[in-house]
Order: C-alpha cells, then sequence, then structure tokens
C-alpha cells in the first residue's frame, strides 16, 4: 500500500529495471544503474523542498514570535539496491534545517542535521505461478496507511521512521501488511537519530481495491501501541492501546463517499481506556463545468475524557498521525476530544494548476476534557472554560505542477480563535499565515 510521497515507492521494479529506462528525462540514467549479475542494479533519487513560513501569533499569540518569517529546507537522497528478484537494500538519508525562526527549530520537526532516515534490508518470495506474493523488510522505514490519520510519515520538514520489521502479503485482491516497531525519535545532531524505547508499536493493516465496484477500496485494521509515558488532562501513565477500525471509499457517478470508524480499548494507568472516532465524508465533482469544481463535506467526531479525576480514561488518541491534517498550521488542536465539521472546494484551474478552498470549524466533544495538538500532546486544561467551540480556519491552497519534477505550492490561512481559546489560559489570538513551498524530486 504505497504512498506516492515515499521514496521506496519508487516503480523501478526487478522486471522494469533491466529494461532500457528511455522517458527522455534527463535523471534516466540514475534510474537504473547496473551492477554486473543480471537483474542487478541499483536506482538513485532524490527531494530537495525549500519553504518560507510566516505567522501573525504563532500557537495563538503564546511564545517566541517572529514578524520577519522564517525559512526551512529539507534534502532526501537514496539509494535502492537490488540483487536478484528477491534481496534488496533500500538507504536513505535527510537533512532537515532551519533558518532564522525566533525561538529556534521546533523539537523534531524542523531540524535532523542529518541522519538515516530508511535503511533496511528486502527479502521477496518467488513469484511463480499460483504463489502469494510475500515481502519481507527489516530495518528503519516508513509507514503510512490511509489518510494519514492514523499512521503516516508525518511529512513536515523533518519526516518520522519506524525501526523494526514489517511483512507484506498481496493474497488475491487483499493487500495485508502485519509490523512490529518502534518509532524513531528525531535528534536535530548528525546520525544520533534512535528509536524510542519508551513506545511500542505493531498492528496488521489489510487493503482490498475494486475499480468497478461502488465500493472501491475496503481498508480493515487492528493497531496496538504500548507508550510508558502518556499524557492527558487527568495525568500521565502507561497506557496500552488498542485499535479496530474501517475505511470505506464508495463513488457512484459523480458522487463519493467516505466512511471511518475506530474503536480503542486498553488501560491507562490503572484505569481501563475505552475511546472512539468515527468520520464521514461526501464529494460531487460538478459534470461539464469549467474548471472542473468538486465540492466536499467532512465530518468527524472523536471521543473525550468524561471525569479527569475518575481512573478510567475515554479520551481518543490518533496514534501517528501526519504533521497537519486539520488545516496548515502545525500547532493547532487534533483528532482528540474533537468534533470537526470540513466543507472544501477544489479546481483544476488549468492541466498544471490547482486551487483547493478549506473551512474547519472545530469544538470539543467533552468539555471535562482539554485540548490536544494534532501529534496528541495535551495543550491547554478543560477545567477552567466551559466553553466546547475552540474555532475555525480558513485555508487556501494554489499548486502549480512547473514540471514531472518541480511543485511550488502557496497557502494561505486565518484562524479565528472560539470562546474557549479566549477564556482560557493564555487567552489566544486570532492567527494568519502565509507559506511558500517549493519542492524539485526525481
Amino acid at each position: 500500500m504505497p504512498d506516492d510521497r515515499l521514496s521506496h515507492a519508487e516503480d523501478n521494479s526487478v522486471d522494469l529495471c533491466p529494461q532500457t529506462i528511455k522517458s527522455g528525462d534527463f535523471w534516466d540514467p540514475l534510474k537504473c544503474v547496473r551492477l554486473g549479475p543480471p537483474l542487478w542494479y541499483v536506482s538513485f533519487g532524490a527531494e530537495l523542498r525549500s519553504s518560507y513560513e510566516l505567522y501573525r501569533h504563532y500557537n495563538w499569540g503564546s511564545g517566541p514570535q517572529d514578524r520577519n518569517g522564517y525559512y526551512l529546507n529539507r534534502v532526501i537522497g537514496h539509494a535502492d539496491f537490488h540483487f536478484g528478484r528477491t534481496v534488496g537494500i533500500f538507504a536513505e538519508v535527510q537533512s532537515g534545517l532551519e533558518f532564522g525562526r525566533n525561538g529556534g527549530p521546533r523539537p523534531a520537526i524542523d531540524e535532523d542535521k542529518l541522519d538515516v532516515s530508511q535503511l533496511f534490508l528486502e527479502l521477496r518470495s518467488s513469484t511463480h505461478r499460483h504463489r502469494v506474493p510475500v515481502v519481507v523488510r527489516i530495518g528503519r522505514q516508513d509507514l503510512n496507511y490511509g489518510d494519514g490519520s492514523l499512521v503516516s510519515i508525518r511529512d513536515l520538514n523533518v519526516r518520522r521512521p519506524f525501526d523494526g520489521i514489517k511483512l507484506s502479503i498481496q493474497a488475491k485482491k487483499w493487500n495485508i501488511d502485519a509490523f512490529a516497531v518502534k518509532p524513531v525519535v528525531t535528534i536535530p545532531g548528525f546520525f544520533d537519530d534512535r528509536p524510542d524505547h519508551a513506545q511500542t508499536f505493531w498492528g496488521i493493516w489489510t487493503e482490498k481495491k475494486k475499480e468497478q465496484s461502488f465500493v472501491r477500496q475496503l481498508d480493515l485494521y487492528y493497531l496496538g501501541l504500548d507508550r510508558k509515558n502518556a499524557q492527558f488532562e487527568q495525568g500521565t501513565a502507561r497506557e496500552r492501546r488498542n485499535t479496530l477500525g474501517f475505511r470505506t471509499h464508495e463513488t457512484a457517478g459523480n458522487f463519493a463517499l467516505l466512511q471511518e470508524g475506530d474503536l480503542q480499548i486498553g488501560s491507562f494507568g490503572p484505569g481501563r481506556l475505552r475511546a472512539w472516532k468515527v468520520a464521514q465524508g461526501a464529494s460531487y465533482s460538478v459534470p461539464r463545468v469549467r474548471y472542473h469544481p468538486i465540492l466536499e463535506l467532512q465530518g468527524a467526531i472523536s471521543s473525550g475524557d468524561k471525569n479527569p479525576q475518575s481512573a478510567g480514561l475515554q479520551t481518543f488518541y490518533p496514534l501517528f498521525p501526519t504533521g497537519v491534517y486539520y488545516g496548515y498550521m502545525v500547532f493547532t488542536s487534533g483528532s482528540l476530544n474533537a468534533i470537526v465539521a470540513h466543507p472544501s472546494l477544489g479546481m483544476h484551474l488549468s492541466e498544471s494548476l490547482t486551487l483547493n478552498a478549506d473551512s474547519f470549524s472545530l469544538w470539543r466533544q467533552r468539555t471535562t476534557d482539554g485540548l490536544y495538538s494534532q501529534s496528541g500532546m495535551f495543550l491547554r486544561t478543560g477545567q477552567t472554560s466551559q466553553s466546547r467551540y475552540i474555532g475555525a480556519t480558513q485555508d487556501l491552497e494554489i499548486a502549480w505542477r512547473v514540471d514531472r519534477h518541480t511543485t511550488v505550492r502557496f497557502l494561505a490561512a486565518y484562524y479565528e480563535v472560539g470562546p474557549y481559546l479566549r477564556e482560557t489560559q493564555p487567552p489566544g489570538k486570532d492567527t494568519s499565515y502565509l507559506s511558500i513551498i517549493a519542492s524539485y524530486k526525481f
């Protein structure tokens, strides 16, 4: 179940690369460098991403502020070695740097001077007829499933890999992944990232796709997480959380539907853990209209804690989500104790230019629980305000695909704080955000 953001998802398979690759691209010679024996080769790739960000009232006005903005730069390079049809080694390094931010780089997401972001051994089963293809990856690797709401590479200036093992099976119409890993802790020096021994993550993710049916895709999954120091409104304790969930995508003509449901059970300290999330979405592609507009409405509800004084916990936790899920501002609240309404409009202004406008309105599901970041970090108490409404953000993105390698994105957002953020400490202020992101990838 590869994602096009993952370096190892390149279509340079052992069946394709030995043939001469002639797409007319400048980088073609680096996509298949022969190593001698038949089907032995290495494929190289890289990405350069530079961005400028400017906030007014970052973190709703709390902490160091920067009126002039700052720059982020990321370089990723990889080498994909194939030794015949059954053995491969994938190696990738990344460098993320921050320039000019008042207060310095934000922990984990802004700066990692140079480190190994992926390094794994890949073993493939024989592809004889009637055999089920099996792939095993051992080492540091990316994990990315669904829309990234639960398992993602994070994909901010510094990506988040995992150390461990993954088994992939393609059984008829089902793709099945089973894994046991530890998230990698980002340390901003040189080659000093390490596995987080305070967390263990394991699971099974299954996916079935059928292009010609009403249900185009069905995902079923189980995800387990053990955290030694989990923090919520009621305190810090060891958490063992098991997530059972599903995602479905349906289409009928110009209409498309999305459903997601998650049930979480386990323990938090001495108490029981019971949490949940449901999400619904519907979109409509307007036919025979200039710019091909797509109208979409999504909504989600995730549980909050009923009583911070009791031993039990009901706060939903999103495990390892993408860096920005509800809007473009990285510091805003996420899918813990949340009710979210999300209308959007997408348009193709030309073959190379797209426009997306999004609106997110957010409420607390329970006033007895606090506010949490998109990554799940506890931000503000819920005990000093009975207001549910958190605020709303309006986002605009214009994406320009300059050529097959180069993309430029222009982002703008405005966050209007609601009563909860104004009533809690420190009082929140409305926030504006501008960003330009340019990336080159081959």
